[in-house]
C-alpha cells in the first residue's frame, strides 16, 4: 500500500542526527518544535506544472505550492518562474519569484511587495551550492547554504554555524511509478521550514530546467543533419 510505502522510504531515508537551531525572528512560517519530516509530492497534472502538495510525514497538509506558469516581464517578452508558498489553508508565507537579471539562478522572496528573503546559486564556491538569505540579516553569510546531490534530490542544509539543520531525500519513492516527482524534506528543531522549502522547490526548479535543456539539445543532435 502507499502508507507501507511510505513508511518504508522514511526508515531508509538517510537517518541523521539534526542539530537544534535558534529560531529566526524572520522567519516565514511558525519554527519547528521537534524534528519534523515533510513529504513534497509534485502534482504533475497541474496546469502550471509546478503546484506542489506538501505534508508532514503523518499526511497532516503543512504547505501548498502554486505556480503561477511562466509570467511575461518586460517589453522584449523575458518569462519568469512564480511560485506562491502558504500554509495549509492559512496565509501566504512569501512569493518566489526568479530574479529578471542574475550572473546565476537567483530567486526572490516578497511578501506585500517587498522583498524579504534571497534564494542564490552559488558561482564562486568549489562545489555546488545554494544559499538562503532574509533580507533583514543579511550580512554576506547565508542563514542556510544546501550542498549535496541536487539533480538526484540527495542533499543536506547547514546554518550559520555549520551545523546540518535539514536534509532533503528520495530513495524508495524512485520504486514507484506514480512517486516519481517525491521527495521528503527533514527539519530539526527550530528551523523555519518555510525557509526550508522554498529553498528546495528553487533547487527542484533549477535542475528541472536543466534536464529539460539537456533532453531538447540531445533530441536535436538526432535529427537529420541538413
Amino acid at each position: 500500500s502507499l502508507r507501507t510505502a511510505d513508511a518504508l522510504a522514511w526508515s531508509d531515508f538517510r537517518p541523521r542526527t539534526l542539530r537544534p537551531t535558534t529560531p529566526s525572528k524572520y522567519a516565514l512560517a511558525t519554527p519547528t518544535t521537534n524534528t519534523q519530516g515533510y513529504v513534497v509530492r509534485e502534482k504533475l497534472f497541474s496546469i502550471s506544472g509546478e503546484d506542489f502538495r506538501i505534508e508532514t510525514e503523518e499526511g497532516a497538509p503543512a504547505f501548498d505550492v502554486v505556480g503561477s506558469n511562466k509570467i511575461p516581464f518586460g517589453i522584449g517578452g523575458l518569462v519568469l518562474d512564480k511560485l506562491e508558498l502558504r500554509v495549509a489553508g492559512g496565509p501566504l508565507c512569501g512569493s518566489i519569484e526568479r530574479r529578471a537579471v542574475a550572473m546565476a539562478t537567483a530567486y526572490d522572496v516578497y511578501q506585500d511587495g517587498e522583498c524579504i528573503c534571497k534564494i542564490e546559486r552559488d558561482v564562486v564556491s568549489l562545489t555546488p551550492s545554494y544559499k538562503f538569505f532574509y533580507e533583514a540579516e543579511n550580512d554576506g553569510n547565508p542563514c542556510y547554504r544546501a550542498t549535496g546531490s541536487f539533480s538526484q534530490r540527495d542533499y543536506d542544509i547547514y546554518a550559520r554555524d555549520g551545523s546540518e539543520v535539514a536534509t532533503i531525500g528520495r530513495q524508495l519513492f524512485e520504486l514507484l511509478e506514480d512517486r516519481a516527482d517525491t521527495y521528503h524534506v527533514r527539519c530539526a528543531k527550530g528551523v523555519d521550514p518555510a525557509a526550508i522549502i522554498a529553498l528546495a522547490l528553487v533547487i527542484d526548479e533549477d535542475h528541472d530546467e536543466d534536464a529539460r535543456k539537456a533532453k531538447e539539445e540531445e533530441e536535436s543532435k538526432g535529427g537529420w543533419p541538413f
